[in-house]
């Protein structure tokens, strides 16, 4: 009697079509949280940007500015001359809001970590699966919430 070892054609194609659903399940999945990360991401920076601005400004003793290009999809800080494409980020993350709110245009931060003029940033993905909002105070502190469909948590 001859002892068979291997898989049968028939346990091959059932394992295959098991992995294709999965596959079919897990990808678009996949995709909208690769999308999310960086929109997530791009708040991060922004975030952190906004203080090397407000830290540049103080250790300088001189006014630095953040100024967002809404066009080009992207802003630099003046006294460091750092700039960030929102293209480079995954998801095809832009400036845009949900409720009609404006993106302020420069925020400069004084020699005393004051900001003039305060605003808003607002950042959201291609899908506009999720927006973030970005503020900055007239005291120069920088905090960020999300939109959950009616109001900024």
């Amino acid at each position: 009697m001859h002892n068979k070892s291997g898989f049968s054609m028939l346990e091959l194609m059932i394992v295959i079509g098991i992995i294709s659903i999965l596959s079919a399940i897990i990808t678009p999945n996949l995709i909208g949280w690769y999308h999310h990360q960086g929109l997530r991401s791009a708040v991060v920076e922004l975030q952190s940007d906004l203080q090397l601005a407000k830290m540049s400004a103080v250790k300088q003793n001189n006014n630095c500015s953040l100024i967002i290009d809404t066009g080009a999809g992207s802003y630099n800080i003046d006294c460091t001359g750092k700039t960030v494409s929102l293209g480079t980020y995954p998801g095809g993350v832009v400036f845009d809001s949900p409720d009609g709110s404006v993106t302020a245009g420069v925020l400069t931060f004084t020699s005393r970590g004051i900001c003039t003029p305060f605003g808003s940033i607002h950042l959201t993905n291609q899908d506009n699966s999720a927006y973030y909002r970005t503020q900055v105070f007239i005291s120069g502190g920088v905090t960020t919430s999300k939109w959950n469909g009616a109001i900024w948590e």
